[in-house]
């Protein structure tokens, strides 16, 4: 893995890492960024909203890849985020690889 990042917006490249975000944001998007090939492997990234120790998701990407290459997950909420730390842990194929912190807090 190269890096992991937070953003607020959908496309593939990474602006500016963010690790604040408003409570009105409706999504939540990470992006992992991955070297070498593959022929196959499972990123995995799960949510945990850390003042509850509450998993919020878990989803699962299939990558093939034999360059450098970004996979984007992403935590949607219709509602408000209630404020405080959150999680994100990324594992390939079941086993750690990296894991970020971020707080949804009021500007």
């Amino acid at each position: 893995f190269r890096r992991v990042l937070f953003r607020s917006n959908t496309d593939h490249k990474v602006k500016k890492e963010m690790t604040s975000f408003s409570p009105s944001q409706k999504t939540i998007y990470v992006s992992v960024d991955t070297t070498g090939s593959t022929p196959g492997a499972t990123l995995n990234a799960k949510w945990t909203y850390l003042d509850k120790n509450q998993m919020i998701v878990s989803t699962s990407q299939s990558i093939i890849a034999d360059s450098p290459s970004t996979t984007t997950f992403s935590m949607k909420n219709p509602d408000l985020w209630p404020e405080g730390k959150y999680k994100v842990d990324i594992s390939v194929d079941g086993k750690q690889a990296a894991s970020k912190t971020f707080e949804v807090k009021k500007s």
